[in-house]
């Protein structure tokens, strides 16, 4: 892929655009994104914002019988797919509510890349299976870039100029450009460039600062574990550098550095 220089505006308009993160309104009335047909769900009952492949924030809007998030009910909070949803007494996962999603025949619909499946016990592998020395590699863009993206997702500014070293030194960002600049191709780029992927989340405007902390916590913890699908052990507090020179995982014994 040949990567041609944009100039600053440009690469503004592109945040700002793919920052303009999706809503879903949910509730029992026709006009919701997402309907639930349940008396006691209250006509426009809440709103999901769609923040990462794995990340949303659940927004009650002032529902009468609430929104709750694994069993605790709640005014607005960062939830993932790990957690049980209520509203009123109808009770979903986030893969369930999703599934309910309307699709507007107007617009193509976007889908974020899926998470992958993380098998439940190890298989049974031979040593070749066991280098995950490039994957290991790329983990030091996702420890190298958290501080940096934790420290300047309070200025949204800084962010934009923090996303355009960052992206611009990984990626031909023209090569999305080209695309229209559409959130589905620039999510599928990103989906492997350390935290790259949650710059757009950074910019949006609608989250708070504290929303933000949070959805960078949450991926970080995702994404530094040990590469190997079949251990996936949390590296957090270990620093890269430390880690390089352990060279393996003392748990499933992946090869980390040769």
């Amino acid at each position: 892929m040949i990567s041609v220089p944009i100039n600053e505006r440009q690469f503004d308009q592109l945040i700002n655009g793919l920052s303009q993160l999706p809503a879903y309104t949910i509730g029992r009335s026709l006009d919701n994104q997402i309907v639930i047909f349940n008396s006691k769900v209250s006509g426009h009952h809440a709103q999901l914002i769609h923040c990462t492949p794995a990340s949303f924030v659940l927004n009650d809007l002032d529902s009468k019988n609430g929104s709750f998030v694994n069993g605790v009910r709640i005014t607005r909070k960062v939830v993932d797919k790990q957690d049980t949803l209520r509203f009123a007494d109808t009770e979903l996962t986030v893969d369930q509510l999703l599934a309910l999603l309307k699709v507007d025949t107007k617009k193509p619909a976007v889908t974020p890349p899926p998470t992958p499946a993380v098998p439940k016990f190890p298989p049974k592998v031979d040593a070749d299976s066991l280098d995950f020395t490039q994957a290991f590699a790329d983990l030091k863009q996702v420890h190298d870039q958290y501080p940096k993206l934790r420290k300047d997702c309070r200025n949204r500014e800084k962010m934009i100029r923090t996303g355009s070293v960052i992206l611009s030194s990984i990626i031909g960002i023209s090569a999305v450009l080209t695309t229209g600049g559409g959130a589905l191709p620039f999510m599928q780029l990103m989906s492997g460039a350390g935290l790259s992927m949650l710059i757009p989340t950074l910019c949006s405007t609608i989250l708070s600062t504290d929303e933000k902390l949070e959805i960078i916590d949450k991926e970080y913890r995702e994404k530094y574990r040990c590469p190997n699908p079949a251990c996936r052990d949390q590296f957090i507090p270990r620093e890269w550098e430390q880690l390089a020179l352990q060279k393996t995982c003392r748990r499933c014994q992946a090869i980390w550095v040769r």
